[in-house]
């Protein structure tokens, strides 16, 4: 991604000859540049004008550098850039051939942070990129429509995960290596659970709704053997299980 950067001579769009006059009638603080064809100007001068035509609006700093510029891109879309004199930094604006708006905020020296973009097929995101170009977040539609957020590391390692799954809630956490070590959503019957995994991806505690509607909480060994069991049976009793490492246990229910 580059930022529009607004190289445009003002002998270009206006002359030497209305430089000249421009500095002659001691303009210091700020100058509007307009670009116009010749017929657009007299027909001004004669009957006035409610519409003023132009191919580029340049706003000069008291240095004559540009500062704003209003044109249109190889493509022919408008764009709108607001930056600093040395023509990088500040904000672009612009669509692309379909019309679809699209926002750029970079830095001073021209590094793309911030970008929005709409589209009418996939809809609208926000993307945050660090200086190196590494995105570290995203906000906006997912590819099954729904909305739908993510963040990463500095490294690019995906950490945070908020949007749906089927339809349903989903939030999900990993660490630094990108192992996911929490998990709240929902089951294939529409319950909630919650799993909280080991540095390593195993599964250590699991809480959520059984088969009958009931809650229980399931605490694992490092192996994923199965330790602890609080909740209740069938007959909406209270039940606790307890197993050794080798599965040996039992189950007390009231």
């Amino acid at each position: 991604m580059t930022a529009f950067q607004p190289y445009i001579s003002l002998e270009r769009y206006i002359g030497r000859r209305l430089l000249a006059l421009l500095a002659a009638l001691a303009l210091a603080d700020i100058v509007i540049l307009m670009s116009v064809s010749m017929s657009t100007i007299l027909s001004g001068m004669i009957g006035g004008m409610d519409v003023v035509r132009a191919r580029a609006f340049e706003v000069l700093n008291a240095q004559g550098q540009p500062v704003l510029v209003a044109t249109a891109d190889q493509a022919q879309n408008g764009v709108l850039w607001v930056g600093s004199p040395n023509g990088q930094g500040g904000v672009s604006l612009n669509a692309d051939e379909l019309g679809n708006g699209f926002l750029v905020v970079n830095t001073a020296s021209g590094i793309p942070l911030v970008s929005a973009v709409a589209s009418d097929l996939e809809g609208g995101w926000l993307q945050v990129y660090d200086p190196s170009g590494q995105q570290l977040a995203f906000l906006g539609t997912s590819e099954s429509g729904s909305g739908h957020m993510t963040l990463y590391g500095k490294e690019g390692t995906l950490l945070v995960v908020a949007g749906e799954d089927q339809n349903n809630g989903l939030l999900m956490a990993n660490n630094a290596q990108g192992i996911n070590i929490f998990l709240a959503g929902a089951d294939s019957s529409q319950n909630g659970g919650v799993l909280i995994n080991s540095r390593t991806g195993n599964n250590l505690i699991y809480a959520g709704v059984g088969p009958e509607g009931n809650g229980g909480l399931h605490i694992n060994a490092a192996n994923g053997a199965n330790l602890i069991f609080l909740g209740s049976d069938e007959q909406n009793n209270g039940a606790v299980g307890i197993w050794d490492r080798n599965g040996q246990g039992s189950v007390l229910k009231k």
